[in-house]
């Protein structure tokens, strides 16, 4: 069984110290809106496309018939299923890379809060919760973070220590970055060390990754942009000349014009999935 795959089987939610299900941000999982949602856009769009260039078949004299009907309902279909079957995954990816980023500049808030608390003199678990009703003033209940710490500020009051709170939140958060900073806080209880230090320097290394991140993807919008475009364009140029030419969308409709549509297709598609590598920058 692949990594991957072993990824794909994790839970939604794993159980605090408290025994209560808290998210496991290693895994998204679909809401059953989303679900709806996006396995509809992605199969009427693919099945759209595979009207483009592939519809229109068995016409008789230039006109539809029962054969033409059916075998358009065959492609859309058939092509909105692969389309399903690619496309929603990379849409979970995509929606599970936003909640990280979430989480991330959630975390840096935390941060910040527990800096302000621990520079003024107090202990750990003081700054912890005064974090919750702090950045309460900033995010709603519903927010990561605030679930995260009002876990925390309740594992706190029924005896648990703050470095089993933190570890449980950090395996749970699959982020490199909080698992390192739960890794330093349990050494500092261990050994002894600057709190104040730690989450100080903690703050401003993530800020940074995040700001080069940021002036990364700044860099390769435009990249992104025109392949994207590109992509598109095959679409519209068949669908225009199809629209235009009743000739040109008779030759495509034959078993020639199928099978040469289909090579396109098959280097089009490498081509976009070798484009996307290029600026997919880490």
């Amino acid at each position: 069984m692949s990594k991957k795959e072993k990824r794909e089987e994790e839970p939604k939610n794993l159980p605090s110290l408290l025994n209560n299900p808290m998210t496991n941000y290693r895994v998204y999982y679909f809401s059953a809106s989303e679900k709806v949602l996006w396995s509809t856009i992605v199969l009427v769009s693919g099945g759209l496309v595979g009207l483009v260039f592939y519809g229109g078949m068995f016409k008789k004299d230039g006109a539809a018939t029962l054969a033409t009907y059916i075998a358009d309902i065959v492609v859309f279909l058939a092509v909105g299923a692969v389309a399903t079957r690619f496309f929603v995954p990379a849409v979970k990816n995509m929606l599970k890379n936003r909640r990280d980023k979430q989480l991330k500049k959630q975390f840096i808030d935390l941060l910040e809060t527990l800096s302000t608390s621990l520079s003024a003199g107090g202990t750990v678990n003081d700054a912890f919760l005064g974090a919750a009703s702090d950045l309460q003033n900033q995010y709603t209940e519903n927010d990561m973070i605030i679930v995260e710490l009002d876990e925390i500020v309740a594992g706190l009051k029924n005896g648990h220590s703050i470095e089993n709170l933190l570890e449980n939140f950090g395996q749970r958060s699959g982020n490199e970055d909080i698992e390192n900073f739960v890794n330093v806080m349990k050494n500092c209880y261990r050994l002894g060390g600057d709190f104040k230090n730690v989450v100080r320097k903690t703050k401003t290394i993530i800020s940074d990754k995040i700001q080069i991140s940021e002036e990364i993807n700044t860099k390769v919008t435009s990249n992104k942009i025109q392949l994207y475009a590109m992509s598109l364009m095959p679409v519209i140029i068949v669908a225009m000349i199809k629209k235009a030419g009743s000739t040109f969308a008779e030759n495509l409709a034959t078993p020639l014009g199928a099978v040469v549509i289909t090579i396109a297709i098959f280097v089009f598609v490498g081509a976009f999935i070798w484009g996307n590598k290029i600026i997919d920058i880490k």
